[in-house]
């Protein structure tokens, strides 16, 4: 059986079906089935699937996750070890390839035939690495939502959806001015997806809500890097009631206590919140908190490339966000300024 005998079976031309097996283009859900029903009763097999039967199997996943001068290594370690213990159930081993210049080294170990797939962290916006993958003979997903999905499967938390809800969580305390204080801003100018979709959904939806919120990116952790960014932002906006910190544990531990110098009790005086953070149950004070599950994220993402390489789906350009949880642990509450 050939491609135009699917075609026939299907009721669609013979380049539907080869978009569907190619995952060139995208195609109606409900064609894509019709195509995939046709080609398993009539036993095809493309020759991307042949092929693949025959040479991808090493049982090792590349796990591209380049290390910029920003990393913050807790995150990475958690993203990675979620990874390889979610791949070790298949079977599978990782090889880590932590080159700054991404796209090249996915090129490389795809053409000495090293691995079946691909995982892709610490996800850019724009991602060259997404655009490579068009041109690759593995699948490709990715753990983060850049915005040039079409040659990947993308895996993420719904970030744009956990700036709102941050956002309405203050604006139904009856908190009106908003503090956001960033990562390093370098992560910012480089395009880091989930921190750049949170900071302007959170924006938008303050600005939809006649809130005044400002944002001010991390210059350090340490404690003088704290006081002087507040020093900044409560001189920019003697106002704000509520702090949103998309940093990491050392830096929310060093907010709480210089609020505390401050004579700024929370959650009474000020109220504070942590988000796209993980890790921070080890603080001596709970802080209410929207976290990155890397767990959750990761183990979906390697299942789906299960999905992929076992034939079972191919909707390359496939965008999946898992809904985010708010842990509510008494630092947010009701805005006591007149």
């Amino acid at each position: 059986m050939g491609i135009k005998d699917v075609a026939a079976r299907a009721g669609v031309s013979i380049s539907t079906v080869s978009y569907v097996m190619s995952g060139k283009r995208s195609i109606k859900e409900e064609t894509r089935r019709k195509v995939m029903q046709a080609a398993n009763e009539l036993g095809y097999r493309s020759k991307n699937q042949a092929q693949a039967s025959k040479v991808n199997c090493t049982k090792v996943l590349a796990l591209s996750s380049p290390v910029h001068e920003y990393t913050d290594y807790s995150n990475y370690a958690a993203f990675f070890f979620a990874i390889a213990a979610r791949a070790k159930r298949y079977g599978y081993d990782i090889l880590l390839l932590m080159h700054e210049y991404g796209d090249r080294e996915l090129v490389r170990v795809v053409q000495s035939g090293m691995v079946d797939g691909i995982l892709l962290l610490d996800v850019l916006m724009n991602d060259s690495r997404a655009e490579v993958a068009s041109m690759l003979e593995v699948p490709v997903v990715s753990v983060g939502y850049p915005s040039n999905t079409e040659a990947v499967y993308s895996v993420d938390l719904d970030f744009e959806r956990m700036g709102r809800e941050a956002i309405e969580k203050a604006a139904t305390l009856g908190h009106n001015h908003v503090l956001i204080i960033g990562s390093n801003g370098f992560a910012y100018e480089d395009g880091s997806n989930y921190l750049i979709r949170f900071r302007d959904a959170a924006i938008k939806r303050g600005s939809d809500l006649n809130m005044k919120v400002t944002f001010m990116p991390s210059t350090g952790f340490g404690m003088a890097d704290v006081k002087l960014l507040l020093s900044a932002a409560f001189a920019q906006d003697p106002l704000i009631t509520t702090i949103i910190c998309q940093t990491n544990a050392t830096h929310v531990n060093n907010l709480l206590v210089a609020l505390n110098e401050r004579g700024l009790v929370v959650p009474r005086d000020i109220s504070v919140m942590a988000a796209c953070t993980q890790g921070l149950q080890q603080l001596s004070q709970a802080v209410d908190e929207m976290p990155m599950e890397p767990n959750a994220v990761c183990a979906h993402a390697v299942d789906v490339m299960m999905e992929i390489l076992e034939g079972r789906r191919n909707d390359v350009g496939a965008v999946e966000l898992l809904p985010a949880q708010y842990l509510a642990r008494g630092t947010m509450g009701e805005c006591r300024l007149s």
